[in-house]
């Protein structure tokens, strides 16, 4: 199956760009193979954490793995936006660059930040099921653990309910097996249909002069994110680096095709059956830190607001930079969930330092692209996360 991928990988490269209007008309092969991906995920994530969350046998255990999980997140998230500033503080790729570049080249934009108080209703929504047909995560990953803990409760005369989203677990694991047959096809579509766009519309050149060291930065940025999670798997718990991302590989590239963590899911938990985590963790782990561990948007949103800050030769004390950092991380944070999500969480950024919000025009040409990359360092860091949280849960097990 990989020869297969690289090679569909590669077609759809050269052909987009040799025969782009070819490759445009068939790009509705991609989005269908998005679509099934998605089809599965919501389903899967609601019977894959009710499984989890009542095959542990207790809500000491839940409550420990729910610990592990979130103390990774924060941790992750905060040294990628601190990786992020470092570099721009080092490098400083927006000095020299003349701000009449944003003032030229940005697009208004009507998106607005979200009032905290309005994001806390999208999380609990009054109907369930429409927060699912809106695509909206977050609620369906509250409701599954408030049901899944009831269902804990409650007692035995539970066990034919959980059952049944066990069942529906397996079932759903089933089809993703089937549909990952599909994944040359789709990648060639997907990736043939975005170099055709890039290829038509001259996007990945305009103003490449001024962007090429903040994307270069920015780019070198998530490769130490994903360094020292390896770094840290290795020296931690024991994996072989080599063997990890031949195994993760797949999901990875899944993630640079479909941009979306969510609907690379199904695979990453393939994955994580293959590195031999315990799959109760794995299916608990592995959909919450897909919803919150967005360690690749923070970074983004953080290096971006400070790239801004230099072209308009703001110059940031480091409390202002301080602020930049605990914004940058509750916006990747709780990017998932919100209707076009990295976008407005980077308004939320930049209006902390007072840079227009119009700028993000800036960077629209070249998102396309480096929300692939940021996609990929996510999962990979989804994929350390459940690795971590699997170690530190056997070694509390052989403690007692």
């Amino acid at each position: 199956m990989f020869p297969l991928i690289l090679l569909s990988i590669a077609l759809g490269i050269i052909l987009g760009a040799a025969y782009p209007e070819q490759m445009i008309a068939i790009g509705w092969i991609g989005q269908l193979f998005i679509n099934l991906l998605k089809l599965i995920v919501l389903p899967l994530i609601f019977s894959a954490l009710v499984g989890a969350i009542t095959s542990m046998g207790g809500l000491k255990r839940l409550s420990s793995v729910g610990i592990y999980t979130l103390g990774y997140v924060l941790l992750s998230v905060s040294i990628a936006v601190m990786i992020g500033l470092v570099l721009l503080n080092v490098f400083k790729p927006g000095i020299g660059i003349p701000p009449s570049l944003i003032l030229a080249n940005a697009t208004p934009t009507d998106l607005k930040p979200m009032p905290l108080s309005a994001y806390l209703l999208t999380l609990f929504p009054p109907n369930i099921v429409s927060a699912a047909a809106k695509y909206e995560i977050m609620p369906i990953v509250f409701f599954s653990i408030v049901f899944s803990i009831a269902c804990l409760s409650v007692g035995k005369t539970a066990n034919p309910v959980i059952d049944f989203f066990v069942g529906l677990r397996d079932v759903l694991i089933k089809m993703i097996t089937w549909l990952m047959y599909l994944t040359p096809i789709g990648l060639f579509s997907l990736l043939g249909t975005a170099v055709a766009q890039a290829e038509i519309e001259h996007l990945l050149l305009k103003s490449l002069g001024s962007m090429l060291l903040f994307i270069t930065i920015f780019l070198f940025g998530l490769t130490l994110q994903i360094a020292w999670q390896l770094a840290l798997i290795t020296l931690v718990a024991g994996k072989n680096p080599i063997k990890f991302m031949k195994s993760a590989s797949n999901a990875l590239i899944t993630a640079f095709a479909t941009s979306s963590s969510m609907a690379t899911l199904p695979v990453t938990l393939l994955v994580a059956k293959e590195q031999n985590i315990n799959e109760d963790v794995a299916r608990f782990v592995l959909p919450l830190a897909t919803t919150i561990n967005l360690a690749g948007t923070a970074m983004y949103e953080a290096v971006s607001a400070l790239f801004f800050c230099q072209i308009l030769g703001f110059d940031l004390s480091i409390p202002a930079q301080i602020g930049v950092f605990l914004t940058a991380i509750l916006a990747g944070m709780g990017a998932t969930g919100i209707p076009e999500g990295g976008l407005i969480t980077m308004v939320m950024v930049l209006r902390s330092v007072s840079v227009p919000v119009s700028a993000i025009g800036l960077l629209l040409p070249f998102d396309r692209i480096l929300d692939r990359f940021r996609t990929m360092t996510n999962v990979c860091g989804d994929l350390a996360c459940s690795v971590m949280v699997d170690y530190a849960q056997k070694k509390l097990k052989a403690r007692r």
